[in-house]
């Protein structure tokens, strides 16, 4: 939430009057006074005093005429924009990644599969004994592989839901 620091202002009405824009409704500005109370309740905002600082809860119906050059405001939102374009690079790396490692599986399973290495393994029980455990750790590993990008797949809607009510929250 955005904060403000009293100036001359010596009620919340006063301060309530600065922040809004010309022409507001009286409704829309007590209401803004509301949530100003609201979010501040060890606050005097009766008897304001030059340099207090006031928590001013965005509200949709009146938005204060500073917000809209506010250098705090505009970093907040390419913060939250680069964090969001950051979350989905990596949740793509993570995609690629996982296509990259199913395709290795893939050709080492093939390679596994090849009727040579097959007839070695006939003659061989060693050999067909790791080969078995190979298969089954190139399963595992195909199974974590796909639950962990499932899991950060998930992890990346959280996070963008998150940033949406970051990008309220001020």
């Amino acid at each position: 939430m955005p904060i403000v620091v009293v100036e001359q202002e010596k009620t919340l009405a006063a301060l309530t009057t600065r922040l809004l824009k010309a022409r507001t409704a009286k409704a829309v500005k007590e209401k803004a006074a509301q949530a100003i109370r609201a979010a501040n309740p060890a606050l005097d905002l009766d008897h304001l005093q030059p340099g207090m600082v006031v928590v001013v809860p965005r509200l949709a119906e009146a938005r204060a005429a500073e917000d809209d050059d506010d250098p705090v405001d505009e970093f907040l939102d390419v913060l939250l924009s680069r964090v969001g374009r950051e979350v989905v690079e990596l949740l793509q790396a993570a995609e690629s990644a996982l296509e990259a490692e199913q395709a290795e599986l893939a050709t080492t399973a093939e390679i596994l599969d090849d009727e040579d290495i097959e007839e070695a393994a006939q003659n061989d029980p060693m050999l067909q004994e790791n080969l078995d455990s190979l298969r089954s750790s190139l399963e595992s590993d195909a199974e974590t592989a796909q639950r962990n990008t499932d899991i950060l797949r998930d992890g990346a809607e959280q996070w963008h839901s998150d940033l949406d009510d970051l990008s309220t929250a001020w």
